[in-house]
């Protein structure tokens, strides 16, 4: 954690060598996605915290409005991947 209670996120687009490409495209996926989501609530005077667990009631709201969905990205995600 950085000065300030701000946390240090530098090391989140770095391949962990333990990883797969897969794994890492799917952690890299659901980083940028909960980061939209919350961005979104934010805008939507949703209260909620900025870490853990996103309710569902949020990421059902979200989906509606905007037509992103985690499930789809990790679908095509595996798609590339070559996973059925």
């Amino acid at each position: 954690m950085r000065p300030g209670g701000v946390i240090d996120i530098s090391g989140i687009y770095e391949k962990d060598e333990w990883e797969t490409d897969l794994s890492y495209a799917h952690r890299i996926a659901h980083f940028e996605y909960s980061k939209r989501l919350r961005t979104w609530a934010a805008e939507q005077g949703i209260k909620m915290n900025q870490r853990g667990r996103i309710p569902m009631q949020v990421v059902e709201k979200y989906t509606d409005a905007t037509g992103d969905d985690i499930a789809e990205i990790m679908e095509r995600i595996n798609r590339e991947h070559g996973v059925p």
